[in-house]
């Protein structure tokens, strides 16, 4: 498994690379963007983030979990759907650019907010998590991207798509599989976030 999929990368190291570039870009402009924010929005955004840390489940409650996890599957399944057609790749870049966007922001905003608090939540609610996500965000979008040019590719040539199509739907099952545990590790890890932080 490990050995075909580092096979896989090698053969389209250039997509991931541009994947992992948008979004890295995407995480430094959501952190510059807090720079951007005027006193008065810091203040709401942090009474908002006050509110949010109040309100968050102090302990493992089912419903949160599945609402992480069926988010990220969403996330998932928009990224597949756009991998079927020829003009959806800029959308799947546009994606994995937005949660890149919102993960720099985030991370930044918390830590502006909370300090060294804020660090230590940052760590374990939004990096840990990550660890997962984030991988499987780019392999989906990857997976999502070759197979829009296999279509362009095959759609000149006149080729069927049979195999390709199975195995494309396949792969990217077992990503967004991994994206839903990282949804279920994200609620784990939010809730002890928020217990470290004693709200």
């Amino acid at each position: 498994m490990v050995k075909a999929v580092l096979s896989h990368l090698k053969q389209y190291w250039m997509i991931y690379l541009t994947l992992t570039s948008v979004l890295l870009a995407g995480i430094i402009f959501g952190a510059v963007g807090v720079k951007a924010l005027g006193n008065e929005k810091v203040s709401v955004l942090t009474e908002f983030l006050n509110q949010l840390l109040t309100e968050q489940p102090k302990t493992i409650e089912t419903s949160f979990l599945q609402q992480l996890a069926r988010d990220n599957f969403l996330i998932m399944a928009g990224i597949w759907l756009l991998g079927l057609t020829i003009v959806g790749t800029p959308l799947v870049y546009l994606i994995v650019f937005t949660r890149g966007f919102i993960i720099g922001f985030t991370i930044a905003f918390v830590i502006k907010a909370q300090k060294f608090a804020g660090i230590c939540l940052a760590l374990v609610s939004i990096f840990l998590p990550s660890v997962l996500a984030i991988p499987c965000l780019l392999l989906g979008a990857g997976l999502a991207t070759i197979f829009s040019f296999l279509l362009l590719k095959g759609k000149n040539r006149g080729d069927s798509m049979g195999r390709e199509f199975l195995y494309y739907c396949m792969t990217s099952l077992l990503v967004s599989l991994g994206a839903v545990i990282a949804g279920v590790m994200q609620g784990y890890f939010s809730v002890l976030g928020v217990r470290l932080l004693g709200y």
